[in-house]
């Protein structure tokens, strides 16, 4: 009981401290916020990895958005590229050959095609022609051998017709003979034409084989590019993480640059003021040195961060804070982040302060 009258007490002296201060702030008193400058930075890593062959900054060191900052080895990568460009002017002249082979292969088993096809037909069209040969004589050997039994007919033409039919047989066994090896070539200038579809594929496999290092010499190419490591932006160098000679992973920090072009001051509000400050409203700013400029206003916290005052006695509520950002010009470079500033902020007005009285 003792315990939680204390914390009630506790409670009450917070209560009593805050609504002192308030009354104790003038009409037109402005109300000093400490804050800190910052600033935009930026991590410059590599994309590969590789060694450092020159760094060209250091600490401190001012760059220009666009300036060379470091250039890693390329010895290996340029190797890899004058490779792939040999096996691309290879594989050029491959494929090159390939079509050329391809091209006459295709006119010759083309030519051989039509050529035995020609021939067969028209040595079965010489057998078509023989068999009508043959028929005849076998009909007129028959004739003059019933003729020759009856004695109408001479031994002499029997003869003739004999000697006739028995070349029209020959006549028909060569010629077949002539097809059936027309026939073989026919199926052997088909089997030859079956050459171009495999060259076909051999000049298929070559092309590949050519966008393969094509695509390889692209790739070297490109991280070549990688090399080379440029600011992203203006600023200062305020980290140099690696050295030269020294060998990075990909994403390894090398240097940071801080933008010290573009500062503002963050500093936290209590919820009791954040309604007297807003988007754009110009803000005076004192500086360590006790100089005093203008700021604006460019973020408001849309959620609070830490209470300033906490009711212990658990019977009132807690007093907040926000997060605000204050732009501050910087000409000459004379501010840098990390400093120490004060925003003072506008006093609030009568129906402000009479919000949070108790």
């Amino acid at each position: 009981m003792k315990i939680s009258r204390f914390f009630i007490f506790l409670g009450v002296v917070f209560v009593v401290a805050l609504v002192g201060y308030l009354w104790s702030v003038p009409h037109g008193t402005e109300i000093p916020l400490t804050g800190v400058l910052d600033g935009n930075d930026v991590i410059v890593s590599a994309k590969i990895t590789g060694r450092i062959e020159r760094l060209l900054v250091d600490e401190g060191s001012e760059v220009t958005a666009g300036q060379l900052l470091a250039e890693l080895d390329t010895a290996e990568l340029i190797a890899q590229r004058d490779s792939a460009a040999a096996l691309i002017r290879s594989f050029t002249a491959q494929v090159r050959q390939v079509r050329t082979t391809q091209g006459l292969t295709d006119e010759q088993t083309a030519a051989q095609l039509s050529q035995a096809a020609a021939t067969l037909t028209a040595a079965q069209a010489q057998l078509e022609a023989a068999r009508s040969d043959l028929s005849r004589n076998e009909l007129d050997q028959k004739r003059v051998q019933g003729l020759f039994a009856g004695g109408v007919a001479t031994a002499q033409d029997k003869d003739h017709a004999d000697a006739a039919l028995r070349s029209a047989q020959a006549t028909v066994r060569a010629l077949e003979e002539q097809v059936k090896a027309q026939e073989a070539a026919l199926e052997l200038a088909r089997a030859n034409r079956t050459q171009v579809s495999v060259q076909q594929s051999a000049l298929a496999a070559m092309q590949a084989q050519l966008a393969q290092a094509v695509a390889a010499k692209s790739e070297a190419e490109t991280r070549l590019g990688y090399t080379k490591l440029y600011a992203p932006l203006a600023g200062i160098v305020s980290v140099r993480v690696a050295r030269q000679g020294e060998v990075i992973q990909p994403g390894a920090p090398i240097v940071t640059i801080v933008d010290i072009d573009h500062l503002w001051v963050r500093a936290s509000v209590e919820e009791s003021y954040i309604d007297a400050v807003q988007f754009g409203q110009k803000l005076r700013v004192r500086l360590p040195s006790g100089e005093v400029i203008e700021g604006t206003l460019i973020f408001k916290g849309v959620e609070s961060e830490f209470a300033t005052q906490r009711d212990v006695s658990r019977t009132k509520r807690d007093i907040k804070t926000f997060a605000i950002k204050v732009a501050v010009p910087n000409p000459g470079r004379r501010l840098f982040a990390g400093m120490t500033a004060t925003v003072l902020l506008p006093p609030p007005a009568k129906g402000q302060l009479s919000a949070i009285r108790p």
